[in-house]
């Protein structure tokens, strides 16, 4: 079944694909389509669906690197270029 949208709802959808991801892009406009499935389309419900999805689509921060000055002890993982 095809969803009919206006193109600032439609775009509503495609900019919050593009937070996201590239592999998670098509999932994501999927999953939201199938949310709105049953539902009369306004403006309202595409917000309800992209917000009722988007939190299946979350990729937590990689945990950073301690810094230089928080180490216990120094490290030495490379030669000085005065070594050579």
């Amino acid at each position: 079944m095809a969803i009919l949208l206006s193109q600032p709802q439609f775009l509503q959808i495609a900019n919050a694909a593009a937070a996201l991801y590239p592999a998670d892009r098509d999932p994501f406009i999927s999953a939201v389509a199938a949310e709105l499935e049953g539902q009369p389309i306004g403006d309202g419900s595409i917000g309800r669906a992209i917000r009722a999805v988007q939190g299946r689509f979350h990729h937590p921060e990689p945990e950073p690197s301690p810094a230089r000055w928080s180490r216990e002890a120094p490290c030495f993982e490379r030669a000085s270029k005065r070594a050579y």
